[in-house]
């Protein structure tokens, strides 16, 4: 390969050159830089150029959402600066780029309403199939974002795969749990698996990077002196802006990402508890909850459709209409409940079982993702199987749209549903709109969360339906109503459990998406081993008090766990942290509204209110809801005192008072050791606050006492799809050393 070198000396002469947003300076032997104000973001010369180009080969192995990606550098290619041509409007500035005898064009602009946006010519007539972009860095330089990332707020020092599957099942390669679930699934995920990763990272400098595309790519951080950034494929458009503050940021991103709308107004008056069994086991678990004055905003059913038996147990039967055999007089029980003020809500996929009358429907009419020879794509989901619904085809998107969530679900009366999956989407499917799987992959839960927000939008329920999602990319925060944690382990841990919790949903409010919560104690459960204690439903239950939304989960194993209703002190406990968020409704309707307003977060990390304060960067573990309220989760288990960081409020010049006992009042900044026991996480809010009177009252809510002879429901519930992938690796495994014996 001929490598060309020609220098242009007219270009290569000290000069600058002004856009409306960002500086090109032009340095000497081909060097160059590009700011924002006075942020340096490229950094060109000859020994590090800001922008690599090459070939090479990326494998994608997809196990039940799980995804193993091996990817494969046949050539990287240094790309030299060869000609510049200044625009005649000051602010469109055309490189070219050439190592080979096909050079690259980047066009830098500030288009969009961004200080530089950066579009690269098509690589592939190129000869290449892969870009590396490389943004200046400091070593010391701290960064966020890359959607909901569960084990770090500060991303820096480690690659980050954008890549949306599931999230692993203990995310630690050290951890027992994720040694046994790779065994078993290859399902143990890592530090940086996620359900819903994006293109997209602050920098401490007051500026954010965001791809404008779904192909795969990498986001690493590990480079002292740059953030790289792998993209495969043809890259979209880099959009880079620069903010006054992080909250500044946030709302120019949403602007350019949309935002979530205000949750519905019925959600903040009591407990979303999930349970499943039948009509008889819901009002028998309704009724409990009303004895322990456990008020209750709805009651969510995800074994609605019916229940299917396999060889492992009860599955949920995906065939996404009312079962009236489990649920008998459903229809009638939704109304009953609606007078009282308490919503049904439910539970679909886009996924069909083969076996279900809907499936035959959308086979007939070939509105399935198709294989290879072009017939429906079966995948097996232990045991059952089933279609997946093309949603880049329009008939089939308006279809599932119309036919079965708005009459099956909205006409029904449900108050709302967990749309779940959107993650899974095989690398070897093909679509109608003919776009390669990897493409559409990201894209994917995208457009599921579209199907729904149109769904509730077109039969004016917007504001009065929620749905809930875990899987989502760019473009979700446009379309969802609220998202989800997904399935944390029920345990304390930082990779998979209860501490995880914080660190995504800052890391998701801090990419656009700010409206979210978590199953309450966790969901994935090891019997008899990785089992929910009492402490850790409690524990949960605290930090979901000072939420958006309180709605529990019995887990993929309801009897091996402690539940809300396992106990009297369990129950009693419960409904007391219940009644906590209930007082706290105003003041929640107050940070949402302003979340769908305007972008910022109602969970925030401290740094984005505080940004003057250095401590507050440290404090990876603690979150601001709202301006006011500042909380800090206990996550370890037998613990009665916990150390909180309160940051200098120089902003409202407040004090922090401890909401448990008004008399401690601190001025930041500085770390206090407060008494942290069952039922009184640390929470501190600032004295100035308007809403201080609710903040008193719900520091001095009493215990709910009732009779001790109250009747315990015995939870029962059908076996999800990761329980029964468990057991069949277990029983295949013991098959095997069977066979190895004989």
């Amino acid at each position: 390969m001929r490598i060309l070198v020609y220098i242009i000396l007219s270009v290569l002469t000290a000069q600058e050159v002004k856009s409306k947003d960002y500086t090109f300076q032009m340095g000497t032997d081909g060097a160059f830089t590009v700011w924002i104000n006075n942020v340096k973001v490229i950094d060109h010369t000859k020994e590090k150029p800001f922008l690599y180009a090459g070939r090479g080969t990326t494998d994608f192995e997809e196990d039940r959402g799980n995804f193993d990606i091996r990817d494969y550098v046949l050539q990287r290619l240094d790309l030299k600066l060869i000609s510049r041509t200044e625009p005649t409007d000051g602010d469109d500035l055309t490189m070219a780029f050439d190592n080979t005898s096909s050079p690259l064009v980047v066009k830098l602009r500030s288009e969009e309403d961004h200080s530089l946006t950066i579009d690269i010519s098509d690589i592939e007539n190129a000869g290449y199939d892969r870009v590396w972009i490389r943004i200046a860095a400091d070593k010391d330089e701290e960064v966020y974002g890359g959607g909901e990332q569960f084990s770090y707020l500060n991303l820096r020092g480690r690659p980050y795969p954008i890549w949306t599957r599931e999230q692993g099942v203990g995310r630690n390669q050290s951890t027992l749990v994720t040694f046994m679930a790779n065994q078993m699934q290859h399902s143990g995920g890592d530090y940086h698996t996620t359900y819903f990763p994006q293109p997209t990272f602050y920098s401490r400098k007051k500026y954010y990077f965001h791809h404008g595309s779904s192909n795969y790519a990498v986001l690493d951080f590990s480079r002292d002196d740059a953030h790289e950034v792998f993209i495969l494929g043809q890259p979209g458009r880099i959009y880079i802006n620069r903010g006054n503050s992080f909250t500044d940021l946030v709302q120019k991103l949403t602007t350019l990402l949309g935002r979530m709308p205000e949750l519905p107004n019925w959600i903040y008056d009591g407990a979303i508890i999930g349970v499943q069994g039948g009509s008889q086991k819901m009002a028998e678990y309704i009724d409990y909850c009303d004895q322990y004055k456990i008020n209750l905003a709805g009651v969510w059913i995800q074994d609605w459709a019916g229940t299917k038996k396999t060889s492992f147990g009860k599955r949920l039967f995906w065939n996404w209409r009312w079962n009236d055999t489990l649920y008998p007089g459903l229809n009638e029980t939704i109304l009953t409940l609606k007078e009282r003020g308490i919503k049904v809500l439910a539970y679909i996929n886009p996924y069909l079982n083969q076996d279900g009358d809907i499936f035959k429907i959308a086979d007939a009419r070939g509105y399935f993702m198709k294989n290879k020879t072009g017939q429906t794509f079966i995948k097996d989901f232990g045991e059952f199987h089933c279609g997946t619904i093309d949603l880049t085809n329009p008939e089939a998107y308006d279809w599932y749209k119309n036919e079965v969530v708005k009459k099956n679900m909205i006409d029904l009366g449900l108050g709302g549903w967990m749309a779940d999956f959107g993650e899974y989407l095989p690398i070897d499917g093909y679509f109608y709109n003919n776009k390669s799987a990897q493409m559409v992959h990201n894209e994917w839960p995208v457009l599921w969360a579209k199907l729904n927000r149109e769904a509730v939008e077109e039969t004016d329920n917007l504001g009065k339906i929620v749905y809930w999602m875990r899987a989502g990319f760019t473009g979700t925060g446009n379309y969802s109503t609220l998202m989800w944690a997904g399935d944390q382990d029920v345990d304390f841990t930082y990779a998979d459990g209860l501490a995880s919790t914080i660190p995504s949903a800052l890391n998701m409010g801090l990419s656009g998406v700010g409206i979210t919560h978590f199953d309450i104690g966790g969901y994935t459960t090891f019997a008899p081993k990785l089992v929910r204690s009492a402490e850790l439903l409690l524990r949960s239950a605290e930090a979901a008090a000072f939420g958006p939304v309180f709605r529990s989960h019995e887990g993929n194993q309801p009897t091996a766990n402690v539940q809300f209703y396992s106990s009297h002190e369990v129950s009693m406990k419960y409904a007391r942290l219940c009644n906590m968020f209930i007082m706290l409704k105003n003041y929640s309707v107050h940070v949402i509204k302003t979340t769908a307003d305007t972008g910022i977060p109602a969970q925030r990390p401290l740094f984005m209110q505080f940004q003057d304060d250095p401590g507050s960067y440290d404090a990876t573990y603690q979150f601001m809801y709202g301006d006011d309220l500042l909380v800090a989760p206990v996550f370890k288990s037998g613990v009665t005192a916990w150390n909180v960081y309160l940051p200098n409020d120089t902003v409202a010049n407040a004090k922090w008072v401890n909401i448990w006992n008004p008399e401690e009042m601190y001025e930041g900044p500085m770390n206090v050791q407060v008494a942290a026991p069952l039922g009184k996480t640390p929470v501190f809010y600032r004295s100035t606050s308007m809403y201080a009177d609710i903040f008193k009252q719900i520091g001095s809510t009493p215990l709910i006492v009732v009779p001790t002879d109250t009747p315990h429901p015995n939870p029962t519930g059908s076996m999800n799809f990761i329980t029964a992938s468990i057991i069949t690796c277990l029983l295949a495994s013991l098959i095997c050393i069977i066979f190895s014996w004989v």
